[in-house]
């Protein structure tokens, strides 16, 4: 944003200063106001608008006072629903932003942010906030987008308010549960509630309806027979006798006359029957307390965030439950369909039969969430294609204006014909619409439906909160895009199925319309440790003969959704998953049978930490990989080189594959030798099962470096975390232990004695058995040679594989892997920039952190066959590495591999070794990116493993 921005609002040019954000002038057909008030009268000026949503001026020569902006509000309001209106003297300005929900639902009260000119902090905090509404050049910006911009310039008390209604959400539910109420019951009451409190502050009814009908028509005793009353009467036709069209006519009917005269019939969510336990005055005054709370300004997007927090935190991860940020279901539909649709929205723009066409082709999608919690995903998706149609219907408008004027142009000196005449109604029936702004025309003209919104989900009140939460971003929709147009009673709702999605059939759920389906959501983050019954869920998805053994629970939707697809059904499909399934052995598994039945990777986000709008959120790593089985778009590919941060796009030019890679669809799976002569096979190092008594700790050394007897027999003990951090352990080796020795050191007895002991009392008959060699490690892998140490585990910022070579008189333990290594080959080749390439693309993960795997990523390491030359390089080129370590003994290998502190000797070292190692696998020269590795690595692995089983 310019600095002469703000020196046109110091001025008034408020015209210019939007012109200059990029907003587009008024419709020619908007026309100024006059507004009557208590203090005179005042005009408001049409200055900018964008899709739809307007802003007005009231220039005054003194600022009106807060009663006379709000009576000008309410008189601009019957002709902009979504508006900024600007009050200016001259010299102090208000402007004035009504408060409203997830799409422009306006509530009671207008936000205010004063502006005095000369005041230089209320000078940042405006230019804060119109930096927030500067639109890209060149770029339309939709209705829904444009909207949640101005409510985060102008509406910035949405987390206070979430937090708020949370704290309203709690109380009640504990007081319920206090009462003796399920889990279930409180949730089902609860939302009950929610739909009233939120009716009551947005016009779904005469306001406070239900507030005054609990205030004077209830007490603690018989609150709750008055509820199940009152949620009978909400499903009852004869409701409907007691409303009037418009204010017009005689009420009648039997609650006419009655408390309940003013309510609306609901009947959906009512129907069921809940039996409540008797309620106390406390919860009473909790329910009064909530409904003063102004609902209306809640985001219904975070219902479910606000009802995760009324079940128990560990229940939630039992499920693998986890509620979703607006900015991450984006990253799910937008690449999946809203793009396409908002880019052939585009392409049609200047085509009134296209847009049309495309309008009814949008309502006969279908979308369904098989995961779906409370609603998040099938609410954004919703709210944003409500958003993209109204655009069309009034782009399509737009076109129609234009033709009409034309044609009554060229009857200008025609006499009144029918068809004049008819033209002429039209274009007046047009610019009265636009002028209104969001008349209630555009609604009727819509023709999205809930009912293509599906959805299954396995707990009950999730579903119930799913439910709601559409029908109350549909009202707050049709006030957004109509005039206060109330669908009730429910008649078009979303299809939420309760049910274990992994036990029922899709089918049934969502027939085949003949249209295109879109299949999206996060499915449970549940990894690969289950229970019986998740796994019988599993082996139900993919079959009986379907090996399952370390695939994640998530997998199961995977199955289902080609299930779902298999007789031929239009469509795409995405879901959020831990980073686990494009990682490891499991991904040959699951990619393996999607690309067989002909899918592509159509988008993918590679690993990112996930978000959740729930407090206590849970910390996971997540990818994103959605499917089509077209061969247009090109592919789209967003990293995270900071895995909290923003993405960053990553062109494709060939294709995706299982790994996020740019390159061919190459599976790679488990090998039980290395497909390489040039790689050695490791093993695991030695295990003690010895309760501790065979280590010795550093402050245990010295007395048994004082024993002359036991020191013979002491070893340096190296696990991963002492290979990695330089830290001193040892153990007792007595392979060859002279048995005579025992009886001449104390300190050596009483070891094998507590190894014998712990043995003993193993529940392991196995290690009870070898309590008969209590001097020996249980299992024992001591080298001959020198020897590679590996850690299993290291951290994924290092830039190199942080291993080491170890004398044959070091022990390993089994939290390390062992290659024999006299040459120094396998060290250079496991310390190259190729290796990790590889692991970091194909290898398993713990967390985000690297683990290192024998059978997945060292024995199908693709190294090619190494000629004399070769092989003598990279030896040399790997000392040079050790060398660079040894000028700094003292540090660690992880100090040594800092990527922020790397010693510039080891990285020119390391230089010096991948030149070696890209040219050994057919580099020209040493090689820049990890893409360029990639596609040698997948082009040497496939070429060695084609005609094979690998």
């Amino acid at each position: 944003m310019t600095t002469d921005v703000m020196n046109y609002v110091d001025n008034g040019e408020f015209v210019d200063l939007f012109q200059e954000l990029g907003w587009d002038l008024p419709p020619s057909s908007v026309h100024p106001l006059d507004v009557e008030t208590d203090t005179g009268t005042f005009t408001v000026q049409p200055v900018a608008d964008q899709s739809g949503l307007r802003v007005w001026v009231c220039t005054a020569d003194t600022l009106p006072d807060a009663s006379s902006q709000r009576a000008v509000d309410t008189a601009v309001s019957k002709h902009s629903q979504v508006r900024l209106l600007i009050f200016t003297d001259g010299t102090r300005q208000s402007w004035r932003w009504p408060r409203r929900g997830a799409t422009a639902a306006t509530n009671a009260k207008l936000l205010h942010h004063a502006y005095t000119v000369g005041n230089l902090e209320q000078r940042e905090d405006l230019a804060r906030r119109l930096a927030k509404i500067e639109l890209p050049i060149d770029e339309r910006i939709g209705i829904a987008e444009i909207q949640d911009r101005m409510a985060q310039a102008f509406n910035d008390e949405a987390v206070k308010r979430s937090t708020e209604a949370s704290r309203h959400m709690e109380r009640m539910n504990q007081i319920l549960l206090d009462a003796g109420c399920s889990t279930d019951t409180a949730s089902s009451l609860l939302v009950r509630l929610l739909f009233l409190f939120f009716g009551d502050d947005t016009q779904m009814w005469p306001e406070d309806t239900f507030q005054k009908w609990v205030l004077n028509h209830t007490t603690a005793d018989n609150l709750h027979a008055k509820l199940t009353e009152l949620f009978e009467v909400l499903c009852d036709e004869e409701l409907d006798k007691a409303q009037t069209a418009g204010g017009m006519g005689k009420a009648g009917g039997k609650y006419a006359g009655t408390e309940y005269q003013h309510f609306r019939r609901i009947d959906g969510m009512y129907q069921e029957h809940i039996a409540l336990p008797p309620l106390s005055e406390d919860f009473r005054q909790q329910v009064l307390t909530a409904g003063e709370f102004d609902w209306g300004k809640i985001n219904p997007d975070i219902f479910g965030a606000m009802f995760q927090q009324l079940v128990d935190p560990a229940e939630l991860r039992k499920h693998g439950e986890h509620y979703t940020s607006e900015d991450n279901i984006q990253k799910v539909i937008e690449p999946l369909f809203l793009d396409e649709y908002r880019q052939r929205f585009q392409d049609a723009y200047d085509d009134r039969k296209k847009l049309l066409a495309l309008q009814d082709e949008l309502a006969g999608l279908q979308f369904m969430d098989p995961a779906c919690g409370s609603g998040n995903f099938l609410i954004q998706a919703y709210k944003h294609l409500r958003g993209l149609e109204y655009e069309l219907i009034q782009r399509a408008e737009e076109l129609e204006l234009e033709e009409i004027q034309a044609q009554l142009a060229g009857m200008e000196h025609q006499r009144m014909s029918k068809n004049k005449k008819a033209l002429i109604a039209r274009r007046d029936d047009i610019q009265a619409g636009a002028s209104l702004q969001f008349d209630e025309q555009v609604l009727r003209k819509s023709k999205l439906s809930m009912r293509q919104f599906y959805g299954i989900e396995i707990n009950a009140w999730p579903a119930k909160v799913a439910a709601t939460s559409m029908l109350l971003v549909d009202h707050l929709a049709n006030q957004a895009w109509g005039e206060n147009v109330v669908r009730l009673p429910i008649e078009d709702t979303p299809q939420i199925v309760h049910a274990n999605a992994l036990r029922v059939d899709w089918e049934d759920v969502i027939p085949d319309n003949g249209n295109v389906t879109y299949i999206f959501g996060n499915p449970p983050f549940l990894g690969d440790g289950r229970e019986k019954e998740q796994l019988a869920d599993l082996r139900y998805a993919w079959g009986e003969d379907k090996q399952i053994s370390r695939m994640d629970y998530v997998t199961g939707w995977h199955a289902l959704t080609l299930r779902l697809f298999a007789s031929g059904r239009q469509g795409a499909f995405a879901y959020v998953t831990t980073n686990s399934i494009v990682q490891g052995d499991q991904t040959a598994r699951l990619f393996g049978p999607i690309f067989e039945a002909g899918w592509r990777i159509r988008f993918a986000h590679r690993t990112f930490s996930w978000d959740s709008e729930a407090p206590g959120k849970a910390a996971v790593h997540c990818v994103i990989v959605g499917f089509d089985r077209q061969s247009e778009p090109r592919p789209r590919l967003w990293d995270y080189p900071d895995l909290k941060g923003e993405p960053v796009p990553v062109s494709v030019d060939r294709a995706i594959n299982a790994y996020l890679v740019d390159g061919p669809n190459v599976l790679v799976t488990k090998a039980s030798k290395p497909i390489s002569s040039m790689v050695s096979k490791t093993m695991y190092g030695s295990k003690p099962t010895d309760g501790g008594h065979l280590i010795i700790e550093p402050d245990e050394y010295d007395d048994f470096m004082a024993d002359p007897v036991a020191a013979k027999y002491v070893h340096q003990y190296v696990g991963a975390r002492e290979l990695l951090h330089n830290l001193d352990r040892w153990c007792l080796w007595l392979e060859d232990m002279e048995p005579a020795d025992i009886n001449r050191s104390p300190l050596l007895k009483k070891r094998i004695e507590g190894v014998r002991e712990f043995r003993f009392a193993s529940k392991a008959e196995s290690t009870r058995e070898f309590a008969q060699f209590p001097h020996l490690f249980r299992q024992r892998a001591k080298m001959e040679t020198d020897y590679l140490c590996i850690p299993s585990v290291v951290s994924e910022t290092r830039r190199y594989f942080t291993a080491a070579r170890l004398p044959a008189d070091v022990i390993t333990s089994n939290l390390a892997f062992q290659v024999p290594d006299e040459t120094g080959l396998q060290f250079g080749l496991i310390s190259s920039s190729m290796f990790i390439t590889w692991q970091k693309t194909i290898g398993g993960r713990l967390e985000s952190r690297l683990r290192f795997g024998s059978t997945l990523t060292w024995y199908t390491f693709p190294v090619p066959e190494l000629n004399e030359e070769a092989r003598r390089a990279i030896i040399a080129a790997g000392k040079k590495i050790e060398a660079a370590r040894d000028l700094h003994p003292k540090r660690s290998l992880a100090e040594h591999y800092n990527p922020l502190a790397m010693d510039p000797a080891l990285v020119k070292a390391h230089d010096v070794l991948d030149r070696e190692v890209d040219k050994a696998f057919g580099a020209a020269r040493k090689l820049t990116t990890e893409r360029q590795r990639q596609e040698l690595l997948f082009a040497n692995y496939f070429r060695m493993t084609s005609g094979s089983d690998g």
